[in-house]
C-alpha cells in the first residue's frame, strides 16, 4: 500500500477513520476482502503470491497497515532473501496478545509500549523483512508506526491524536511531497460524522495532481493503485468498511461491513 490518511480520534473519542490506497503490480494475483484468520477474527485482503495482506482490521478494534519502503541505497539484497512483509502485516493483526496485558517499557526511549506494539516488535525480530513501515492504529488510541528492515533495529513513532498520512516514507513526512499536499488539506477538516469523513478522504484519494500537486491516484505503468478502503471503527454507531477493486476514481467502493459483524 503507498497513501494511507488516518484520522485517530477526529470523529471523538474511541474512534478511528482510515482511508488507503493500494498500489501495486496489477499482475500480482490478489483477493479482495474476507476473513483471514478466525481467532481472533481479522478480515481485510489477501495476496494470493505470499498469502499476506497490506491492510488487515482485527475483531472491528485494531488495524494494522503495512507500507513498502525504497531499499536503502547500498542494500543489493533480492526480495526472495526476506520473508514476506504482507505476512508481517498479517502477523501484527492476528497477535495473540490480549489488550489487558500489561504495557512495556522501552528500555530505550522509557516510553510505553502496549501488548499488541510489543507483539509487533517480537515479530520483525523474529524474521528479516524489506524495507518498510508497519502501521497500527486501534480505537483505545493505540497509534503506532515501525520503520523496519532497514538494516538496524527498528524505529518506533507513537501517533497522537488527529490526522496523519503515511506513503512510502515516516509518518507525516514534510520532505515526502504526497503527504505534505496531503496533511495541507486534512488540516481544517473537522467531519461531523463517518459520511462526511468518507467523502474528504475518497476526494483525496481520487486525486491525479490536476492542480500541480502530488497525484495520489496513480495510473502508470509500473505499481499503478489497484485498489482503494475506507474504515470506520469505534464509538459509533456501527463499523464501516467500504472497498474498491480498483483505482477510486473509476470504482465504485462496495460496503463490505459484513465482514465487520
Amino acid at each position: 500500500m503507498c497513501t494511507l490518511i488516518a484520522g485517530v480520534g477526529v470523529l471523538g473519542p474511541g474512534t478511528l477513520v482510515l482511508g488507503a490506497n493500494r498500489d501495486e503490480s496489477p499482475e500480482r494475483p490478489t483477493a479482495g476482502p474476507g476473513v483471514l484468520t478466525e481467532s481472533p477474527r481479522v478480515v481485510g485482503g489477501r495476496d494470493l503470491l505470499s498469502g499476506g495482506t497490506w491492510l488487515a482490521v482485527r475483531e472491528d478494534r485494531f488495524v494494522s497497515a503495512l507500507m513498502n519502503r525504497r531499499p536503502a541505497p547500498d542494500d543489493t539484497r533480492e526480495l526472495s532473501a526476506f520473508r514476506s512483509r504482507g505476512l508481517l502485516c498479517l502477523d501484527a493483526a492476528a497477535s495473540p496478545a490480549l489488550e489487558g496485558a500489561p504495557h512495556a517499557i522501552d528500555p530505550g526511549t522509557g516510553e510505553r509500549h502496549s501488548p499488541l506494539l510489543t507483539a509487533a516488535l517480537r515479530l520483525i525480530d523474529r524474521d528479516a523483512y524489506a524495507h518498510c513501515t508497519l502501521v497500527g492504529l486501534g480505537t483505545n488510541g493505540e497509534a503506532w508506526a515501525i520503520h523496519a528492515g532497514h538494516g538496524r533495529g527498528p524505529d518506533v513513532t507513537l501517533i497522537a491524536a488527529g490526522w496523519h498520512v503515511v506513503t512510502h516514507a515516516d509518518v507525516d513526512d514534510p520532505n515526502e511531497p504526497r503527504a505534505r499536499w496531503l496533511l495541507r488539506r486534512l488540516q481544517a477538516a473537522r467531519p461531523a460524522d463517518v459520511a462526511e469523513a468518507f467523502d474528504i478522504m475518497k476526494g483525496l484519494l481520487q486525486t491525479h495532481g490536476e492542480d500541480g500537486s502530488p497525484p495520489v491516484c496513480l495510473h502508470r505503468e509500473r505499481f499503478p493503485t489497484v485498489s482503494s478502503s475506507l474504515l470506520a471503527l469505534g464509538a459509533l454507531a456501527s463499523p464501516r468498511y467500504l472497498h474498491a477493486a480498483g483505482p477510486p476514481c473509476t470504482t465504485r467502493y462496495e460496503d463490505r461491513s459484513d465482514l465487520l459483524a
